[in-house]
């Protein structure tokens, strides 16, 4: 096994990497940075009662879909 790791670890030192001078435009080089925004922590609670009452409808519905596939007969459809 560890032969094997010293003959792959040796390929890759035969490798040719592709030449990267070039390869980005001036436009690309020109632009502006992104502007970066914070990432949301864990406990924050973003949600509104409007956001709650859709994700709730939309469990309902996944319940009822899940119902209906339940009590289809599988070997009907074949």
């Amino acid at each position: 096994m560890r032969f094997a790791i010293i003959i792959l670890l040796g390929l890759t030192g035969c490798t040719t990497f592709p030449a990267l001078e070039g390869t980005i435009s001036d436009d690309a080089r020109d632009a502006p940075y992104p502007v970066l925004t914070a990432r949301p922590t864990a406990g924050d609670s973003t949600t509104t009662p409007d956001t709650d009452a859709d994700l709730q409808a939309r469990i309902e519905a996944l319940e009822r879909r899940a119902e209906v596939l339940r009590e289809t007969e599988i070997g009907a459809l074949q």
